[in-house]
């Protein structure tokens, strides 16, 4: 049988957590995205000072959204080219 053991997981979410923190959201955020449950997606991001927002969701790659992230300094990318940029810097 594959996958993880109950340690494994254990482990992993102790890591996760420990390298994790709380991003407080404030509920008047705005930005100009069509679908408001992206809005949390995106305001993390921006408020937790992200370099990359890796989504395959077509909203985040509408010109004015990836003008608006580039002007905070995000990156809007896919899984392949996030693991592409990954490989390259390891």
């Amino acid at each position: 049988m594959y996958g993880l053991t109950d340690a494994d997981l254990l482990d992993y979410t102790q890591f996760l957590q420990s390298i994790s923190h709380l991003v407080t959201l404030d509920p008047q955020y705005r930005a100009p995205l069509r679908d408001p449950s992206d809005l949390i997606v995106l305001q993390t991001a921006e408020r937790d000072e992200a370099d990359i927002l890796c989504t395959d969701d077509g909203a985040f790659y509408d010109p004015i959204i990836l003008s608006y992230c580039a002007a905070r300094g995000i990156e809007v990318c896919n899984e392949q080219t996030l693991l592409e940029w990954l490989i390259r810097v390891n």
